[in-house]
């Protein structure tokens, strides 16, 4: 049985999270926690196998309580927030920069539309982030920005990429899931100015989270960030967001398309119409980047693309929070070059240099 340590300042939601965790079949409910205080010493002296954490708490807040849990006793963490407006959604990517795995939205009451659903996924997710690796983190304040490039590349590696080049790049598409937010942080901070080709992203998240994660990685890059929209013409310098719960695909004129299709690998948006859709580019190439993620999402179409000539990296198993999808890419034999996430920002920046 999976162990969960439940952690809010509200006893109403303490009862709630408790009894639906105790209603799953692999989940049971290895005590609850106050606040953030209580927390750290709960999580101490229970060793639990997943955390989920409120963010707003007296005496320690979410955040905080993750940054010392991380570093005295790492265990997988759940931020959990039941109001999204952007000042919460901003404090779960602070969380997540502490060492969370992720940020959901907390069910809904008993009687409110869709609350079965939720709490399914609430459920489900605790059971997968259980199962995550993680480490001890050392507590650090350094911005992504101040840390520079990395300046010592293998040419043995970039010869490789650069052979294997067919045509050049009218854009980068990317990929991830679980850990994403976090590494896309250090590559997208680490992209000069100037960066000459427009970015499409799909990043696996819950409904609601999706601005505050533009916010948070803004403030570390120079680059324009934004949500993609219904025939927009992608511009160099900028970096396009699939849409909540809705797939994101290029067309052959290159033009973004949005489409609320039925979701791929359970998952919308998914990264398998993104990818596809670059076969259909015409006269152009893409440069193609799958981070960190659970399952196969994107894979076999990464594939498909290495196999047309489509240049593809995949972020290394050392650095991935989940070596789920990009290790199924590599198992394929869809992947020319492996790398972590500062070397792939740094190839960006050579190759089109």
């Amino acid at each position: 049985m999976i162990q969960v340590l439940v952690v809010d300042d509200s006893p109403t939601v303490r009862c709630y999270l408790s009894e639906v965790i105790r209603e799953h079949p692999r989940l049971e409910l290895a005590g609850i926690a106050v606040d953030g205080l209580d927390a750290v010493a709960r999580v101490a002296e229970l060793c639990p196998d997943v955390v989920l954490m409120d963010i707003e708490m007296p005496h320690l807040n979410g955040i905080e309580a993750t940054r010392r849990i991380m570093a005295e006793n790492p265990v997988p963490i759940v931020i959990c927030s039941a109001v999204l407006d952007r000042d919460l959604v901003a404090k779960s990517y602070h969380a997540i920069a502490a060492g969370a795995l992720m940020a959901v939205v907390k069910p809904a009451g008993i009687g409110s539309p869709g609350v079965r659903r939720t709490v399914d996924e609430l459920l489900h997710k605790l059971e997968l982030m259980a199962a995550v690796k993680v480490i001890r983190r050392k507590p650090t304040m350094v911005s992504p920005k101040t840390r520079g490039l990395v300046t010592s590349f293998s040419g043995e590696r970039l010869k490789l990429l650069q052979a294997l080049w067919r045509r050049p790049p009218g854009l980068v598409a990317i990929g991830a899931s679980a850990g994403g937010p976090q590494i896309l942080q250090t590559i997208l901070a680490r992209l000069r100015q100037d960066f000459p080709l427009p970015i499409l992203i799909v990043q696996h998240i819950a409904a609601g989270f999706l601005e505050g994660l533009i916010d948070w990685l803004q403030s570390d890059c120079s680059l324009d960030l934004r949500i993609a929209r219904e025939g927009e013409k992608p511009r160099p310098a900028s970096v396009y967001f699939a849409p909540d719960d809705h797939h994101l695909e290029i067309t052959a004129d290159f033009t973004l398309k949005i489409l609320d299709s039925a979701p791929e690998y359970s998952v919308r948006p998914a990264v398998a119409p993104l990818f596809r859709s670059l076969a259909r580019l015409d006269g152009n190439s893409a440069l193609v980047v799958l981070l960190t993620g659970m399952g196969r999402d994107g894979a076999r179409e990464m594939l498909d693309l290495h196999r047309a000539g489509f240049p593809t990296l995949a972020q290394d198993a050392a650095s991935c929070l989940v070596d789920g999808m990009p290790g199924e890419a590599e198992r394929l034999g869809a992947v020319d070059v492996r790398l972590p996430p500062e070397k792939i920002a740094e190839i960006l920046n050579l190759i089109v240099s």
